[in-house]
């Protein structure tokens, strides 16, 4: 048996049968103690089972929390930007024989592709409203936009830092229990190997018993 040739599942399945038929079973237990696996060396090898099963338990878990905080970011940025791109073209209206304030604001031009520079683009237009006793927020207030909207989409900015913060995290948590899963995969991989080839020795003469390890035995 070898994991590349199964799913995650099948292999902590078929590896959990290996080990609990080697220490249950009667005629497979006192045939492998012989050979060094008395009912310590099998405990480690239930041990291995458990704590590949629990990492695999946990990186799924952690895989669905990076799909949902992924998917929150996606819809707070669309819905940030719905608000900034409104504001955007107000401000274009407003400010259309202004050119300080229309280069101050960065109204002119497209918008940032990437996200980080958006952000930027976003953060920097909201601060620059709400800052330096101008009168952008007068102006913009002439067109239905008021200090209310900008603090609130400056909320909105906060928020979406926070869950950004969280996709990060949780991204770096699914790498880290990949990684522990790989190398769980490895030791219970080797210790399997190494108990098959002992019970092939062990049951040379006993194919059924062998079957049951899910060891091919020719006829």
């Amino acid at each position: 048996m070898h994991y590349t040739k199964h799913t995650i599942t099948s292999f902590i399945h078929q590896a959990d049968t290996i080990v609990k038929n080697g220490k249950q079973v009667d005629a497979i237990r006192n045939a492998v103690v012989k050979y060094g696996y008395d009912e310590q060396q099998m405990s480690a090898g239930e041990i291995l089972v458990k704590e590949l099963r629990e990492i695999q338990i946990a990186q799924h878990e952690a895989k669905s929390e990076k799909v949902r905080n992924y998917k929150r970011k996606q819809n707070l940025q669309a819905q940030v930007h719905k608000l900034y791109m409104k504001y955007v073209k107000l401000g274009r209206i407003a400010f259309v024989n202004d050119v300080r304030a229309r280069k101050a604001l960065v109204l002119d031009g497209g918008r940032e592709r990437t996200y980080n520079e958006w952000l930027y683009q976003v953060t920097a237009f909201c601060s620059i409203m709400l800052g330096n006793d101008n009168d952008y927020l007068e102006v913009m207030a002439r067109f239905g936009v008021t200090k209310l909207d900008f603090e609130d989409l400056k909320k909105q900015l906060k928020e979406l830092n926070k869950v950004s913060d969280l996709c990060l995290k949780s991204m770096g948590e699914v790498r880290e229990l990949t990684a522990q899963r790989k190398r769980k995969v490895l030791e219970m991989q080797q210790y399997v190997s190494d108990f098959l080839k002992v019970a092939r020795i062990a049951l040379e003469y006993s194919p059924k018993l062998l079957e049951s390890l899910g060891v091919a035995v020719k006829s």
